[in-house]
């Protein structure tokens, strides 16, 4: 395994137990929660070194340019919804 991989195995892992001990908010919903934070880090970095080409961003995350695109707009619907409370 890539040690880059292993290094995140083991944070994860740490941050993980801490998460289900707190229960935080006693959500029920830890993991899709925290898949959501993980996969919005992702999205950001590979536009910020894409400078914002949403077609090499996706190369680089491996996913489809349409897929990006439909996530890019579901994080920026959350960001309004989010500003009008």
């Amino acid at each position: 395994m890539n040690e880059y991989y292993k290094n995140i195995e083991v944070k994860l892992e740490s941050i993980a137990d801490k998460l289900l001990k707190s229960n935080v908010n006693n959500d029920n919903d830890i993991l899709l929660n925290v898949q959501n934070i993980i996969e919005k880090i992702f999205i950001e970095s590979a536009l910020r070194i894409s400078r914002n080409n949403i077609s090499n961003a996706s190369k680089l995350l491996g996913i489809n340019r349409n897929t990006m695109s439909k996530k890019i707009k579901e994080f920026q619907d959350k960001n309004i919804k989010k500003k009008k409370r």
